[in-house]
């Protein structure tokens, strides 16, 4: 994949079959992760779903980050965003 700046312009831009690749690249890593951290499949995909639409929205936190490697970030933002699920589910 390209350089940290290179993958925030093409998020920027609206490149969705570039997100698109970014996405099948990463998906198999991430959703192992993401199932260890949920102990559930739709969960894992649910996490990755939210993960990459936050990454799609908000391409400024990679950008503002001091990851230089997306896969790194993207693997942060998965257990950040387990962590948060669970502690919105427990204040219910």
């Amino acid at each position: 994949m390209m350089n940290k700046q290179e993958i925030i312009d093409h998020i920027l831009k609206g490149d969705r079959l570039y997100f698109s690749k970014l996405y099948t690249k990463y998906e198999d890593m991430l959703k192992n992760t993401a199932v260890k951290l949920t102990g559930s499949e739709i969960n894992a995909e649910n996490l990755l779903f939210i993960t990459f639409k936050k990454l799609w929205e908000s391409p400024h936190t990679f950008g503002a980050s001091n990851d230089q490697m997306i896969s790194t970030y993207l693997m942060k933002q998965v257990v950040y965003n387990h962590l948060y699920v669970q502690r919105t589910m427990k204040l219910r």
